[in-house]
């Protein structure tokens, strides 16, 4: 698994990149101090999974920063992390299309087992009592184009999006408007997830 880290306290960022890849073996971890800087390190890692958000960014905010990487990354998993435990940012997170919240009162083991659910297409979210309906599966009344289950089948092999424009002759580009339009069509939040519910709906073979 391949994570990144987005925070601007140094301190921070560096002992909870370290914990963290002792507490998930085998874990990648890539850090950024600003939300910029976050950005240009997932463009060059195509193999992110997911990417942990603090909500205190300088001038930014990690809700800001949900809602850039939903539209940049779609399939990239992202968790808003925070000092303020509130059942408020929680809600707003989830509305920016995080799979997760957590509190940084956690402890590194809880840390790492949470982002291992996360990662495997659940929702956790510290602080709210019951799923954010906005991240609850839902059936979707549209189907794919041709072209976008061709799509969706190379995802299913593990290609990254620029394989996928080389194997079907289109633009980078177009494949994450596929992707973005399968995200919206299966009502997933993440990969895994798409991946998951596709496999429900008969969409891949099992």
């Amino acid at each position: 698994m391949k994570l990144l880290l987005v925070d601007d306290h140094p301190l921070f960022c560096v002992g909870f990149a370290h914990a963290l890849t002792h507490a998930l073996p085998g874990a990648q971890m890539l850090t950024a101090a600003t939300l910029d800087a976050g950005l240009k390190a997932a463009v060059g890692a195509e193999d992110l999974d997911l990417v942990l958000l603090d909500q205190r960014l300088g001038v930014d905010t990690g809700i800001k920063g949900l809602r850039l990487f939903a539209d940049k990354f779609p399939l990239v998993t992202r968790v808003l992390i925070s000092g303020d435990e509130d059942p408020a940012l929680a809600a707003a997170a989830s509305a920016a299309g995080a799979s997760g919240f957590l509190g940084k009162s956690r402890s590194v083991p809880a840390l790492a087992a949470a982002l291992q659910r996360i990662a495997q297409g659940d929702v956790v979210f510290d602080g709210l009592t019951a799923v954010p309906a906005s991240v609850t599966p839902r059936a979707s009344p549209c189907t794919p184009t041709a072209r976008q289950c061709e799509v969706l089948m190379l995802l299913a092999l593990g290609h990254p999006n620029k394989r996928i424009a080389q194997e079907l002759g289109i633009a980078e580009r177009t494949v994450k408007l596929h992707v973005t339009a399968l995200l919206g069509h299966l009502q997933a939040r993440n990969r895994t997830h798409l991946l998951a519910v596709a496999h429900a709906q008969g969409l891949l073979p099992r």
